[in-house]
């Protein structure tokens, strides 16, 4: 089967985006006397592929003669001047493209535009074309200027453009004549003449909507020459069109997209006042023919419709549902739903294109039975523990007549639990208590279904309510299973320190750690689970910190031990790094106490506290260390003069040679001197400094002293 493709693509954005499927279109106008003008912009846009949407607001720009912009009207897009083209084919035996559709938009305005010599010109732009295009070279940097021109003669006489009939058809098919009436209607009664003329060039990817229009002369698309050109704009049998009538024919033969230019010129008194250029674009592609297909069940039950679903790639076709022996009983419903009359063998045709010679027919034979189908069915709970709920079902359905066919099997319950099978005796496996749906639908080898449902419950006991860890302080208790079910069978082992060993939800008090197994049995269904109780003491939870003693500044590694499951709080938690972990750092600004708490599910609270002693250094030794000498040399070692503290806050000093002239300073803590003075190294002396430092906790001091530089 051969396919059927043409698409005819238009886009104007609604914003300033790069459109990719730019088509064409046509600027006229209609005179309304008094120098008033309505301004008509037809534009056409592909509906699945074209990016933007249309231009809101689209910018018309108004140029007198010489190109100078006299004035930039945007004009809103109106959503009811929007409609979609239909796809009409010329040969009812070809088949519509799928997937094509194409919009058009017309902007429409009023303006009043004084007389002027040499009239003007009306533009409006847009880039880019469709990428697929074979007669440009780079379509994708190829835009549109649609232009209108008002000539003297024109606006003297109040002059009406020409305003094509038709666009041109969305679809062409390669290797078929095309034969389509591009004419145009003139409400002047001037004289028509059409010519092919090459599309006008237009705005590029970087500028896609230039606002206002760029002025011209604007020039015309270069065409993919060879083998394109204006005397062969599709290949094969070139276009050509009527110059009287505007008939174009021509019989393209290569699959592709391709830009045309029409223009009609408009003669009064043998003067030339008024063109109206149109632009488009054709996709040519194969033909296809069409083809019928539907699906429908094999069979079905007397009183029963059947719903049939039309697959074929035509619209045009007709149902008979007892071929050939009963023609009466048609239809040409798409996708029609049909109840036929008795039990037995149908024959059933779909014919597309019926009466024409590219007609299809697709039979299928469909088997009406009686209702001889009886369903049944029996279940079974063979085994229910930790694993879940087994249920067996075993299929009792009987037809005496044609014999049972086929089983499908529906198993539904709370929370969206749906399964099914399609073997005669399948099982299921739940794992939640609840009630449960159980579906049965049998088809008999002659067509007809019945349908069983039967409602139960699952005995499965509820657990979920059973937390596997507590945990209490030694002399507590704490009670398991809290919001158990009542109703159910419950045993715990062992039941020393349990208040109940039979009960849903007992108390325990056991005097160390022990696990509690408990059984729950409910219809034949048994569930095993184990809780477990830690019990502790004050010293299960332990505290450390490293070091104890710290200078204001510095922190301390601060760690708490806990065997079990709790969440540990610090106090206080202001001066720490990481204070819901179990390793926070601390940087106290005074001696401070942290305690650790951690609170047990079962209500007990542990704690412990650590102290870290917090000292102030003093401006002096060894906080402060000052060197008498440095060796500036290279070696790597001594190199730098410099105070060695890491409690220094705030500091000045300076270094001064023999004739007291000031070399050095700095304040910067970690400032150095290398020995040097503007540049130049410094000799080996002894040289003078003074210091002034602020320590951390606010102590100061000053000093001075000698230096020795040496080599």
């Amino acid at each position: 089967m051969k396919h059927f493709f043409l698409l005819v693509l238009l886009l104007l954005g609604g914003y300033s985006l790069q459109a990719t499927h730019i088509v064409g279109g046509e600027i006229t106008y209609t005179c309304l006397g008094n120098n008033r003008f309505e301004i008509r912009l037809t534009v056409y846009r592909d509906c699945y592929n074209g990016v933007p949407w249309f231009d809101n607001p689209a910018y018309i720009g108004f140029y007198d003669a010489n190109w100078n912009l006299v004035s930039n009207i945007p004009v809103n897009w109106d959503a009811m001047t929007h409609d979609t083209l239909p796809i009409i084919l010329e040969n009812p035996c070809l088949v519509a493209p799928p997937n094509v559709c194409v919009h058009r938009s017309t902007y429409v305005t009023e303006v009043n535009l004084s007389f002027r010599p040499g009239g003007y010109s009306i533009v409006y732009q847009r880039c880019c074309r469709n990428k697929l295009i074979r007669n440009l070279p780079d379509p994708l940097n190829t835009g549109i200027s649609i232009v209108a021109n008002l000539s003297e003669k024109t606006m003297l006489e109040c002059n009406n453009s020409a305003v094509f009939n038709k666009w041109p058809p969305v679809a062409i098919c390669v290797h078929e004549p095309i034969n389509f009436d591009h004419s145009a209607a003139d409400a002047d009664g001037d004289s028509l003449v059409y010519r092919l003329c090459t599309p006008l060039n237009g705005p590029d990817s970087v500028m896609p909507q230039p606002v206002p229009p760029r002025k011209g002369p604007y020039p015309e698309i270069i065409w993919n020459d060879p083998p394109y050109n204006l005397s062969n704009v599709l290949g094969g049998q070139p276009l050509a069109i009527n110059p009287n009538s505007g008939f174009i024919t021509g019989i393209p033969n290569t699959i592709g997209n391709f830009v045309v230019g029409v223009c009609v010129d408009e003669y009064r008194n043998n003067d030339l006042i008024s063109t109206t250029r149109r632009d488009f674009q054709y996709n040519v592609a194969d033909c296809g023919v069409p083809t019928a297909a539907f699906f429908a069940p094999g069979g079905g039950c007397e009183n029963e419709a059947i719903k049939f679903i039309n697959q074929s790639n035509v619209p045009d076709s007709r149902w008979y549902f007892d071929w050939p022996d009963n023609l009466s009983l048609t239809t040409t419903e798409r996708s029609p739903m049909f109840q036929f009359p008795d039990t037995g063998t149908y024959t059933v045709a779909l014919i597309t294109a019926p009466g024409l010679p590219c007609a299809d027919t697709m039979f299928q034979l469909i088997h009406i039975g009686a209702l001889h189908i009886n369903a049944g069915m029996v279940y079974e709970l063979p085994s229910c523990d930790n694993n879940g709920l087994l249920i067996q079902a075993f299929d009792k359905s009987m037809d005496s007549v044609y014999g049972v066919a086929s089983w499908l099997w529906r198993l539904t319950g709370s929370s969206g639990f749906n399964v099914q099978s399609t073997l005669q005796n399948p099982s299921f496996l739940v794992k939640k208590p609840g009630s449960y749906k159980l579906t049965l639908v049998v088809m008999s080898a002659g067509g007809c279904r019945d349908t069983l449902v039967k409602q139960f419950n699952a005995p499965i006991p509820r657990v979920d309510s059973l937390i596997g860890e507590l945990a209490i302080c030694l002399g507590d208790s704490v009670r398991l299973n809290s919001g158990g079910i009542d109703g159910y069978l419950y045993s715990w082992a062992p039941p020393a320190g349990l208040s109940d060993s039979t009960a849903a939800s007992p108390f325990a008090f056991p005097l160390e750690t022990t696990d509690y197994l408990v059984t729950i049995t409910n219809a034949g269904c048994t569930y095993e689970g184990m809780v477990t109780v830690s019990v502790f003491d004050t010293s299960a939870l332990t505290l450390s910190a490293m070091p104890t003693t710290i200078y204001l500044g510095d922190s301390s590694q601060l760690e708490a031990y806990f065997p079990g499951n709790g969440m540990v709080n610090w106090s206080p938690f202001t001066s720490l790094i990481k204070a819901n972990t179990l390793r926070p750092v601390a940087i106290p600004n005074t001696t401070t106490t942290y305690t650790a708490s951690i609170q047990l599910n079962g209500g007990c609270v542990l704690e412990r506290s650590v102290t870290i002693t917090v000292l102030y250094p003093n401006c002096e030794e060894p906080f402060l260390f000052f060197p008498t000498g440095f060796s500036p040399n290279g070696d790597g070692e001594n190199d730098l003069l410099r105070l060695e503290s890491r409690f220094v806050e705030e500091i000045y000093w300076a270094v001064y040679n023999r004739w007291g002239q000031k070399i050095f300073e700095t304040t910067d803590p970690d400032g150095a001197w290398d020995g040097t003075f503007k540049g130049e190294d410094q000799p080996v002396e002894t040289y003078g400094y003074y210091m002034r430092v602020r320590c951390r906790g606010g102590s100061t001091a000053e000093k001075k002293g000698n230096v020795t530089l040496l080599r």
